[in-house]
Formats: C-alpha cells, sequence, structure tokens
C-alpha cells in the first residue's frame, strides 16, 4: 500500500514539472511570488487529515515534503474557497519563514485586500520584540496542478511558536479563552475542555482551574488587591499593546476572542499572541463596511474596562506614554501604514486579478462589488481617519485624572 502511494506521487510529480515550465512561458507573471502545490489522492475534507505531497516552488526552486492536510476554517467553513492546515511530516522553512512543520494556507477569501490579518500581525510585532503574531507570504495554491487562488501562507500558532519551555510544568496555551466572559458561556466542544486548552493536552495536565481563578479574579478581586495584582496574571506591557492595536485596526470582534493566551515559563506572566484580524481597517469580519460608524468598545471587555477605570493601577498612564512612544518612533503614523499596505500591494497586484477570475468579486457573499484597488484606498481613508482621530483620543486620555 505504502509503496503504491509513493509510486503514484512520484508520477504525479514528474507530471507537474514537465508541465510546469509550459505554464510559466505561457504567463509572464506566473512566478512572482511563490505557489504552494498540493497532490493529494483523495479529497480534502474538513473531517479528518488525508495524506499529499507540498511542493514549495519559489521561483525555479523546488522542495517536496511528505504532509497531511485538511480544510480549516470556523465562519469561514461556508466560502467554497477553503483554507487549509498542513502539517509536514519534518519541520522545514518556506520561503525564507521560520522552520516549522504546522502552516496554515489561509484563503482570505471575505478580504478582497489580501492584507488585513498579516498588516495587523505586522504591526504588532513591530510594536515590541515580545508580541506574538504569524510571519506571513503571499503565495498561488494549486492542487493536483488546477489553479486555487491567492492565499496568505502563515506560521500556525501552538506551544513552539510561542516559545513554550515543555519541560516546565506552568507553562500552557489556549485559544480564544472566554476568560473575559463573567457568565460560563456554552458552545459546541467546550464539554470537556471550556477554555479550549491547547497545550499541553487536557487528558495530561489540566488547566481549566488556573484559569477559573484568573476569571473570578477578574471580576471579584477587591480595586486595590486588583491593581497590586493583575501584573502578577498578565503581563501589562503585552496587553497596553493589544489594546493599541484593538483601537488602532477598530477589530471589536478581538475584543474577547481571535486571540491566544499563554504562558512560555514559569517566571513569565499570560501573554497575549493575536489571530484572526479581518475584522479591521474599514471592514467588520463579514465583510461590511465600517468606516468607523461602529467603533470597538474595550470597556466590553473585563480586563482593559477594570484597568481603565482603576486609576490607582496606573494603566492610562502607561497606555498614553507607549502611543506616544509608537507615534514618535513612526512605528504607527499614516505614512508607516500606508508604505506597509502598499508594500503588500507590489506583492500581490499581478495575482489578485486572476484570483478574482475563479473567485468572483461580485459573489452573494460579499456586501457590495467593491473592487481590489477600492478596497485598498477604503484601508487608505481609513486610515488617515483613525490614526488623527486616536491622537485626539490619547490627548484627551492624557488630561483625565
Amino acid at each position: 500500500m505504502k509503496s503504491t502511494f509513493l509510486i503514484i506521487f512520484f508520477f504525479a510529480f514528474i507530471s507537474f514539472l514537465l508541465n510546469s515550465c509550459a505554464e510559466k512561458n505561457a504567463e509572464y507573471n506566473y512566478c512572482k511570488i511563490p505557489h504552494v502545490h498540493i497532490i493529494s489522492g483523495k479529497d480534502i475534507g474538513f473531517d479528518k487529515k488525508r495524506r499529499c505531497l507540498i511542493i514549495f516552488e519559489d521561483y525555479s526552486k523546488f522542495s517536496i515534503k511528505k504532509s497531511t492536510i485538511k480544510c480549516r476554517g470556523g465562519f469561514s467553513s461556508k466560502f467554497f474557497k477553503h483554507s487549509y492546515r498542513i502539517e509536514l511530516d519534518k519541520k522545514y522553512s518556506p520561503f525564507g519563514l521560520p522552520k516549522e512543520d504546522d502552516w496554515i494556507l489561509n484563503a482570505n477569501y471575505i478580504d478582497k485586500t489580501f492584507m488585513r490579518h498579516k498588516l495587523s500581525y505586522d504591526i504588532f510585532r513591530l510594536m515590541s520584540p515580545n508580541n506574538l503574531a504569524p510571519e506571513c507570504v503571499y503565495v498561488n495554491v494549486y492542487l493536483n496542478k488546477k489553479y486555487q487562488g491567492l492565499y496568505v501562507f502563515m506560521q500556525r500558532i501552538n506551544a513552539k511558536f510561542c516559545g513554550i519551555d515543555k519541560k516546565d510544568r506552568t507553562t500552557c496555551l489556549f485559544k480564544d479563552p472566554p476568560v473575559f466572559f463573567e457568565e460560563k458561556i456554552s458552545f459546541p466542544g467546550s464539554e470537556n475542555n471550556y477554555y479550549d486548552q491547547k497545550y499541553p493536552e487536557i487528558s495530561e495536565q489540566d488547566f481549566t482551574e488556573a484559569l477559573d481563578k484568573f476569571n473570578y479574579f477578574l471580576f471579584n478581586a477587591s480595586d486595590s488587591l486588583f491593581c497590586a495584582d493583575i501584573g502578577k496574571w498578565i503581563d501589562i506591557d503585552n496587553v497596553t499593546d493589544w489594546h493599541i492595536l484593538l483601537l488602532l485596526s477598530n477589530n471589536a470582534d478581538g475584543l474577547n476572542k481571535n486571540f491566544y493566551i499563554y504562558k512560555k515559563d514559569k517566571n513569565t506572566p499570560l501573554r497575549i499572541a493575536i489571530w484572526d484580524y479581518d475584522h479591521s481597517f474599514g471592514r467588520d469580519g463579514d465583510n461590511e463596511l465600517n468606516l468607523l460608524k461602529c467603533q470597538v468598545d474595550c470597556s466590553k471587555n473585563i480586563l482593559l474596562k477594570r484597568l481603565m477605570e482603576l486609576e490607582e493601577c496606573n494603566y492610562k498612564i502607561k497606555l498614553v506614554k507607549k502611543w506616544n512612544e509608537l507615534r514618535d518612533s513612526k512605528i504607527i503614523s499614516v505614512c508607516k501604514i500606508k508604505f506597509m499596505i502598499l508594500k503588500n500591494h507590489f506583492i500581490i497586484n499581478h495575482d489578485v486579478e486572476r484570483n478574482f477570475e475563479l473567485w468572483p468579486l461580485n459573489s452573494t457573499d460579499y456586501y457590495d462589488d467593491s473592487n481590489y484597488l477600492n478596497e485598498v484606498a477604503l484601508m487608505f481613508k481609513y486610515i488617515e481617519i483613525r490614526i488623527p482621530q486616536l491622537d485626539n483620543y490619547f490627548k484627551k486620555l492624557s488630561q483625565t485624572k
């Protein structure tokens, strides 16, 4: 059985190589960005992993890797263009990214700019070397030689990504833990893993009690105890950057989800790594236009609410100081973020048209028929409005007692 599998994929790869040169000559922009080729003998679904070969093509260089693959996504799973999770048999460093075995091919279907995730991740990492967000590369994806569209190839957040010391029994990792909700919420699959513990396996060591204690502290600690001990629970510098990014991107969806919480070793408190930021920069997560008509309300998150309300925490002073530092260093500026958008544009602008031929711009999945260039202009307009708006907000905040 195994030898048959290898023979099938050997001939599939030879066929791929023979056809690849002809395709390159036919399309002048074929290799402007890297390609990821998936060769699979079976349909790829959401239910279980399938064996496949992954061919990483970077200009004229080819790397063939054995792997498993499955479709992934929550809300986005309803779209015809699917995202994939790839788990290579051995760690590999594709396209200059860090060496990993777990990767995500993000279809980025609902965001016509393909930039909102990547832009948010890049800004968050620029804010501090301690901030974690996936590194990304744009790729064209092919399944059994058939073009699937433009994708964002990105790191998957796991224990290794977070730098977790696996010899330390205090370390843990959670995805979208509902720790900022006062009442227990019910959602599918939460019965035996309420906080969605990703590391360690909950059957090996259960951190539910630790997160319960954090949750209880957030809602029930006295004001003086909250201010005295909150820094023992969670990294306030990291929270400050996360708070600023939420305000900058206007990502209301990211207040109580779309993040990981992790503890990397016994000497560091909990930290936040961000994830899923298509609800940002002028659009909501379902693609509805939102040019700041509705603004993120950070008081809906108990951690940010208490930090902002309690003067003895000195959090507002820290928040204003960090905003000013980011503005002075030009990490956050209209020109800087426009430059970051344009940098992405020059990478993908020759490839988006081909993607939208396959996945039309006027699909019923979208609220409007806005095209790629209009969406880039929308992001420009958003930044021109939002940064001066936040300058005024932080100026007024600094004047309050």
